[in-house]
């Protein structure tokens, strides 16, 4: 039995576990305020305390931990925060705080995992400490087998009404335009906002570049089968499957990538084909590896290549229900662009409403934001955005680029994500107001 309080003011997690959690003790009410919370703590020292860093009271969030460890220094505490903060996640684990749990990205069942995990609280002490005590601070260390790490779950509470299938969002553009990048970050910041399963599909065929974003190595898209034999994820290997048959919803989520940061996002990348083998190329292939991805996966997001006349290409296009086409603010490119579009609109019979346009690498030095606007006036802009100049020392090195976009930019992302019908993850005042609703 673990003894645990809450002082996150919100009563109604209190109330979860005292009805769902038998293996809790939970003797106080949800303490509303810091004082309160401060007076119950010199009396009564629980497992594990659940604390709102912003709990309404005179003290900064720091010096309320410093009053905290002042009482005891040695109990659990998972904090929740309104936002990622490094410089404040470094105070927290020299106070032995561990487990960092994000309000607007969570579940519960990641709370009450974080409550039984049994870490050994480890705090860095300033002051001089008595021989004996030092003896036994390296036994602990020794017990435990890693260094603690600062624990970002993503919390929420239980799952809503699932969110619509079959939604494929597209990204086309000319050359170098930053296609790849967009639509990883575009992915990538809608799957930590909503409940969906989500698949970032590479039918960029000639140059992908989809598991470079991600650092996913070969190893990472190896796949056993018949037997002991072992096959790597390439395009032999799953046209083969689809001749023989044998390729089905199953298989593709075996060779699928899951992003070790986030649950519900899967990367389908690593199809390079050559120009020699483009010949022997069926047309159905690609469309059985969508109409496959449409039966597992509520959102796609598909990146292309720059060559039109691909099949693979012309098929990610014209099947999407969103495609994000992207523009340099230069007269040459935006000249190229408009024949592109027109190509979709006037021979793909592409509905423009399906059409919107981003402008990419967006600077002082581009056409003035108006005149871009007016250039294309047929079509709606989804937003302007300038290159991450982190990505060029990303791509020298070899290293996987799928960054936290700067905030002004992370804006626009997020108001891309408001275009699409998904169920969004509450926070936990979200979760409170409908428990209220429900039990009124």
């Amino acid at each position: 039995m673990k003894k645990v309080m809450t002082a996150i003011n919100h009563p109604v997690i209190n109330q979860y576990f005292r009805n769902n959690c038998s293996d809790f003790i939970v003797e106080y009410d949800d303490i509303q305020y810091q004082e309160g919370l401060l007076e119950i703590l010199r009396n009564s020292i629980p497992d594990a305390l659940v604390l709102n860093e912003q709990l309404p009271g005179p003290f900064d969030r720091r010096t309320l931990i410093e009053e905290i460890r002042q009482i005891d220094k040695y109990f659990k505490i998972i904090i929740i925060v309104a936002k990622e903060d490094r410089e404040f996640s470094k105070y927290l684990s020299s106070k032995g705080i561990f487990d960092i749990l994000i309000n607007d990205q969570a579940e519960i069942s990641s709370l009450i995992e974080a409550i039984n995990r049994e870490d050994k609280v480890i705090v860095k002490v300033k002051k001089e400490i008595p021989v004996e005590v030092q003896e036994e601070l390296k036994t602990l260390k020794k017990l435990v087998r890693e260094k603690p790490k600062v624990v970002e779950k993503k919390i929420i509470f239980e799952s809503a009404l699932r969110v619509q299938r079959q939604e494929i969002i597209t990204v086309a553009s000319l050359p170098s335009v930053g296609k790849t990048d967009f639509i990883t970050q575009l992915a990538v910041t809608f799957a930590k906002k909503s409940q969906a399963k989500i698949l970032i599909l590479d039918f960029d065929t000639e140059n992908p570049a989809v598991e470079q974003f991600f650092g996913i190595e070969r190893q990472d898209r190896a796949v056993v089968y018949e037997g002991n034999k072992t096959k790597t994820l390439n395009y032999k290997y799953i046209f083969d499957a689809i001749d023989n048959g044998t390729f089905n919803s199953s298989l593709l989520e075996e060779v699928v990538v899951k992003y070790s940061e986030l649950d519900n996002l899967h990367i389908f990348s690593g199809i390079e084909i050559t120009r020699s083998d483009r010949d022997s190329l069926k047309d159905n292939y690609f469309r059985i590896i969508l109409e496959k991805a449409k039966s597992i996966y509520d959102f796609i997001f598909v990146d292309t290549n720059s060559n039109f006349n691909l099949a693979e290409t012309k098929l990610a296009i014209t099947s999407a229900t969103k495609v994000f086409f992207m523009v340099e603010g230069t007269i040459i490119n935006l000249n190229r662009s408009n024949k592109i579009l027109q190509l979709f609109t006037n021979v793909w019979d592409i509905k423009r409403e399906k059409l919107e346009i981003v402008v990419n690498k967006y600077s002082e030095y581009c056409l003035k934001e108006d005149s871009i606007m007016e250039f294309l006036y047929d079509f709606e802009f989804s937003g302007f955005f300038q290159m991450d100049v982190r990505h060029y020392f990303y791509l020298n090195k070899g290293l996987p680029m799928v960054l936290r976009p700067k905030q002004k930019e992370l804006e626009k992302y997020l108001k891309i994500l408001e275009k699409f019908n998904f169920i969004k993850k509450r926070s936990l005042i979200e979760f409170e107001q409908e428990q209220c609703k429900s039990e009124g």
